[in-house]
């Protein structure tokens, strides 16, 4: 396997611990800068075979125009409505109405907004309504944001209280390694995640996934584990899980 980093992009430990399992290892890799606006790469990667990307979602996305297999392990099923289908009552906004961004509808109170695709049209967040409907007129009537128009899909619910976050990777059906990376409102990352969180993340790997690796996040909410959200792997941050595990897993795969 071939690896194809994009550099300066995880400004965290895991990006220096990445490197340094690729070259323990004596895996061939190439650390890349992405060409903004044309999406290409520098330098140029031309190499026979199975090819892994780590980068932004614009590095995924030329990995897909380029061909490369795996590439990024990105598809239609990393999208909230797909989620719910297979994984109901165990996703933590289950109850969510979803709509067209231009549709969202007045509320009361604070509520939760996040889009639907995997596509980071905007980040997750709790707002009020008066905050949203002004923020929402001024995207609509600058239209600079191609990933973020009138259309696109996104899930409205009551906000929750987060007591904890955590960040799984899943390849081939199998919880690999996992970090806690966040503790209430503190972002804390640490290896260490409890039996019951690991437990439940391999039960939902069980049930279903949308792809052969992504980036599992586990909230707990009242004492409960649920799934927050579901990520690709390629462009999920580290925090403190084990890479090295990551990558041994994402080696061991054929194609």
């Amino acid at each position: 396997m071939h690896w194809v980093i994009q550099d300066n992009l995880f400004n965290e430990r895991g990006f220096r611990d990445l490197v340094q399992v690729l070259e323990r290892g004596d895996i061939p890799h190439t650390r890349v800068k992405v060409i903004p606006f044309d999406g290409g790469v520098e330098p140029f990667v031309d190499v026979p075979g199975p090819v892994v990307i780590m980068g932004s979602l614009t590095l995924t996305r030329y990995a897909r125009k380029r061909g490369w297999t795996p590439g990024a392990f990105l598809n239609d099923q990393f999208d909230f409505r797909v989620w719910r289908e297979h994984l109901g009552e165990h996703l933590l906004n289950a109850d969510a109405h979803v709509c067209r961004f231009a549709d969202v509808s007045e509320r009361e109170g604070p509520f939760f907004i996040r889009p639907c695709l995997d596509d980071k049209a905007f980040s997750g967040m709790v707002t009020t309504w008066e905050d949203f409907h002004r923020w929402r007129e001024g995207v609509l009537a600058v239209q600079e944001y191609p990933q973020l128009t009138a259309e696109t899909w996104v899930a409205v619910s009551e906000p929750r209280h987060i007591q904890s976050e955590y960040r799984m990777v899943v390849v081939d059906g199998q919880v690999v390694t996992g970090t806690r990376y966040k503790l209430g409102a503190r972002v804390f990352a640490s290896p260490e995640v409890e039996p019951v969180v690991w437990n439940f993340a391999q039960r939902m790997a069980d049930r279903w996934g949308p792809d052969r690796a992504y980036a599992l996040d586990i909230f707990m909410h009242q004492h409960q584990p649920y799934v927050g959200e579901i990520n690709t792997l390629n462009a999920a941050g580290f925090y403190a899980y084990d890479v090295g595990k990551m990558v041994a897993a994402i080696e061991a795969m054929t194609f």
